[in-house]
């Protein structure tokens, strides 16, 4: 009944369709676990793109932090009165309430983020334990107008604000590493930020500025000499990198004349190249902290102007103190990783789908159910979480198999690239090796001892007849060439150069002047030569062509003349040969002659092209031994 439902087709296509899906759904694994290895490494890198987005994101603190903005422009221009300020004060109250306790935006929660230090600090203000009646009170018209609204909302503006837009290094990963901000450099920054403000509405002659450069020197003094745990993981190259940026921006200001340096180092120098060729040499016998303590100062703040020093804090120092991050010890003495809990639900569907599909085969295929595992041996790899990078061989092969994507393609052009490069080189080393070897052979005389003395050597060998024989067959063979297909394709090349040679003879004759002055016989003598020439030339070209034609019967008296005429000329042939002068300049033709071979045809080129192999070893090869075959739907529907 099942089979007549659904068509075998119909079926084998579902359940490619469930393949792909489940192919789809370990790739993302993969990429799952991929991401948790390399959190660690690279989360400063997710910390910029999410400050990033924070900075370019409408926040509710934003907008909470927009209405005390408006609020206190209102209070400016027509003080308490104003019924503006009443509906401001009711939406701050409002807004509190959703931002500090109902839904707070805030990404540490904890008693040591940034929302417990505003609790802490309202409640503080207010002399109320409550925070929610702390914040509600202090938002209310009569509290501003009896404790005075201009300062309150300085201190607004001093304590909370800061605390408000200060950046919090938490991703939401973070909870499954075990990751918690450095709360030392957090307030680090919190105290950086204080001063911004307060330098901005008061300048470096208010009077809360001092302290607060204090307190930075001595949170500077006390981050350069902490006796770091191990649980804040990074704290070695970080800091390391916020100390060498700061000596290096203090110290290219301040320049010690009394630096100590080699001669060599002494030219760099004067010339302005040791700062960028070797910078650490000029700033290893500096001091952090003493560079901390000068940035600190209102005197360097003055000379330098606060605005820009305090810009390249926030550019080159700032990011670097956020990086800083405090991890969890679980109950054996190791970092925290719940990774585990993130991997359940995938191990969960993996476990499912390989029981399901080991029943399934082993019913289809009359296997056992350890058979029906072993055909599908690859998926084991999803059903452990220990070792969860191995997972990427049940992906990669599950995706081959479904074809997602069709890789045959790929692996078709990486093996002709990979054949083509090797047959390259094979024929670059071996040819050149070759005609290397022959050219060493012919120097040596090789060729000529093949030529000449292997026909003294005795029969035992068995190469004088034949020897003398193949000698013999080439030269019929070229004579045959000559006869058939040459001559009669420059018969008028040989007419005319006949037909030159004949006039100029028949001009130097005596005779032949004589019958010109004759008016009758003129051209007699032209005639003469014309009919010898033509006849001549045809002889030449087209006669022997008539000893090899097989249509013809055969001529014993022009057999034998061509076999006494190729014996007679190979003897002749091989005597002049054995000339030495004559052998050494065919040796030497001939060495050049491989010479200008293995240059122009082995020797490999800077743009040498491997289409050309690639079409040659598709014709060679066939394409069934190179491709991988990719498995079928039916293959899919049995495992």
């Amino acid at each position: 009944m099942l089979s007549k439902k659904f068509p075998k087709s119909h079926r084998s296509r579902l359940l490619l369709v469930s393949e792909r899906i489940m192919a789809l759904l370990i790739l993302a694994n993969v990429m799952l676990v991929i991401f948790d290895v390399t959190y660690i490494k690279i989360r400063h890198w997710y910390l910029k793109i999410d400050l990033y987005l924070q900075t370019i994101t409408d926040t509710p603190q934003k907008k909470y932090l927009q209405k005390v903005d408006k609020l206190q422009e209102e209070l400016e221009k027509n003080g308490l009165e104003s019924p503006i300020v009443e509906n401001l004060l009711g939406d701050l109250r409002i807004s509190s309430f959703e931002i500090f306790i109902n839904r707070p935006p805030f990404k540490v929660i904890d008693n040591y983020g940034n929302l417990a230090k505003i609790r802490q600090i309202f409640t503080t203000h207010t002399r109320k334990e409550s925070f929610s009646q702390a914040v509600q009170m202090f938002w209310d018209e009569n509290y501003l107008e009896t404790q005075g609204w201009q300062s309150q909302l300085e201190f607004f503006n001093r304590k909370i604000r800061p605390l408000i837009l200060l950046y919090e290094p938490k991703l939401q990963y973070d909870l499954i590493k075990g990751i918690k901000p450095f709360r030392d450099s957090q307030n680090y920054l919190i105290a950086v930020r204080e001063l911004k403000i307060l330098l901005e509405k008061k300048g470096l002659e208010g009077e809360d500025i001092e302290p607060l450069l204090k307190e930075l020197r001595d949170r500077s003094t006390e981050l350069i000499d902490k006796d770091y745990d191990f649980q804040i993981v990074n704290q070695i190259v970080v800091l390391t990198q916020i100390k060498y940026r700061m000596k290096q921006h203090i110290y290219s200001q301040i320049p010690d004349s009394n630096m100590s340096l080699t001669p060599t180092l002494q030219i760099l120098q004067s010339l302005n190249l040791l700062q960028y060729l070797a910078p650490e040499i000029l700033l290893a016998d500096k001091s952090s902290k003493i560079a901390f303590d000068t940035f600190w100062s209102s005197q360097y703040l003055e000379r330098y102007q606060w605005e820009e020093e305090l810009d390249f804090f926030s550019e080159n120092i700032q990011f670097l103190m956020h990086s800083f991050y405090f991890r969890d010890l679980g109950k054996n003495g190791e970092f925290v990783d719940r990774f585990w809990l993130v991997d359940l639900p995938w191990m969960i569907i993996f476990w499912i789908e390989f029981i399901g599909r080991t029943l399934l085969i082993s019913c289809r295929s009359n296997l056992s159910l350890w058979g029906a595992v072993k055909k599908r041996w690859y998926d084991v790899f999803l059903l452990q979480p220990w070792l969860p990078s191995l997972r990427i061989i049940t992906a990669f092969i599950r995706l081959q198999k479904v074809k997602l994507p069709d890789m045959k393609e790929l692996y078709t052009n990486i093996r002709f690239q990979l054949i083509g490069s090797f047959a390259k080189e094979i024929i670059q080393v071996v040819v050149s090796g070759s005609i290397n070897q022959l050219q060493n052979n012919i120097s040596k005389g090789s060729l000529k001892k093949a030529i000449f003395e292997s026909k003294n050597k005795s029969d035992k060998v068995g190469v004088d007849k034949n020897d003398h024989g193949n000698i013999q067959e080439i030269i019929n063979n070229i004579l045959e060439v000559t006869a058939c297909r040459v001559l009669p394709e420059i018969y008028p090349d040989i007419e005319d150069f006949l037909r030159y040679q004949v006039e100029q003879s028949m001009q130097q004759l005596s005779m032949y002047r004589r019958l010109q002055k004759i008016p009758f016989l003129r051209r007699l003598p032209d005639k003469i030569a014309n009919n010898l020439v033509i006849q001549i030339s045809s002889t030449i070209a087209t006669s022997p062509q008539k000893i090899y034609q097989t249509d013809v019967p055969p001529d014993p008296v022009s057999i034998k003349l061509r076999q006494q005429l190729v014996k007679q000329f190979t003897t002749k042939f091989l005597s002049e040969l054995q000339d030495k002068q004559t052998f050494e300049e065919i040796e030497v033709l001939m060495i050049n002659w491989l010479e200008e071979i293995k240059n122009s045809y082995v020797k490999p080129s800077n743009q040498t092209n491997l289409q050309p192999a690639e079409t040659t070893i598709r014709k060679i090869i066939p394409t069934e031994v190179i491709e991988l075959k990719a498995g079928d739907e039916s293959n899919i529907e049995s495992g």
